[in-house]
């Protein structure tokens, strides 16, 4: 894939970015493609290249992109288009296509401005709202909300949609079994803080699930070994999902004494902050 490498530029509109950013980006449109969603490099590749290039472009091919991707998945060599039969029968598309487009827009998402994060969530809906529910939240089958690696793309998903919301269930194998964090660590996290894209199908759920309380007792430790950056959206998108709904005060109170339950005292700090910022998507736009 080719990607700009000059150390400032305008690489979305409005947002001045510097090496450190478009170093981030490369790293992650790279992981996405490390996996199983290589299956759909043709088409994503080049809309990951236009969304960092263009966005407002980019973001008008993110249904274009999905539907050319699976045509061609579900095409034999004899020409002839399966896709309608088989997503009948297995309950949707195979993962790797739909969790390769949504994880190419996410590699950008953080540095849009809000009108961009909300056409590109509309095009995103516009996809899962062809879908039973159950098949997008993993319900029914692998799930699409399931494999979405970035925190605030999946948070405004399921701000605007709450049924779209999958759990910090599915991938409670990586810590179940974990006597000590160091080897949750060693197993699964690079020594960026990262986690390794074949370990992990979700960054966010499994950052989510090892910061609460009722899930692992790993919180502090995974805070402080978290890359920075990621651990800022993770809280930002656990933060946006607990307020977004808020109708007063009351709710705010209540909304952070749950926070402070739920999370390690060592990202108390943040809650307040992130609040106050309010960068989520407004869910009434969406309904």
């Amino acid at each position: 894939m080719k990607i700009t490498s000059k150390v400032y530029i305008f690489l979305l509109i409005g947002v001045f970015m510097d090496k450190g950013d478009i170093e981030r980006i490369q790293k992650e449109v790279q992981r996405a493609f490390d996996t199983h969603e290589a299956a759909a490099f043709a088409y994503v590749s080049s809309l990951a290249d236009t969304l960092m290039d263009a966005p407002d472009k980019g973001i008008d091919l993110i249904v274009k992109t999905y539907n050319q991707a699976l045509n061609d998945a579900y095409t034999n060599e004899r020409g002839v288009n399966n896709r309608a039969f088989v997503q009948a029968m297995a309950g949707g598309p195979h993962e790797a296509v739909p969790w390769a487009v949504y994880n190419a827009v996410g590699t950008v998402y953080p540095y849009l401005d809000r009108k961009q994060k909300n056409r590109a969530l509309g095009e995103i809906l516009r996809i899962l709202d062809t879908r039973n529910y159950a098949e997008v939240n993993g319900g029914n089958g692998v799930g699409h909300t399931t494999g979405i690696r970035e925190p605030l793309l999946l948070s405004d998903i399921v701000i605007a949609r709450w049924l779209y919301w999958p759990g910090l269930h599915d991938e409670e194998h990586l810590w179940k079994d974990k006597a000590c964090f160091c080897d949750f660590q060693a197993e699964t996290m690079d020594k960026e803080g990262m986690f390794y894209p074949t370990r992990v199908n979700s960054d966010f759920l499994v950052a989510y699930a090892l910061l609460r309380k009722d899930f692992t007792p790993f919180g502090e430790e995974y805070a402080q070994a978290a890359n920075p950056a990621f651990l800022e959206r993770a809280l930002k998108g656990i933060v946006a999902m607990r307020f977004a709904g808020a109708k007063g005060q009351s709710d705010v109170i209540k909304g952070t004494e749950r926070l402070k339950e739920l999370l390690p005292e060592i990202v108390h700090d943040r809650i307040e902050p992130l609040r106050q910022e309010g960068d989520w998507v407004d869910y009434k736009e969406f309904r």
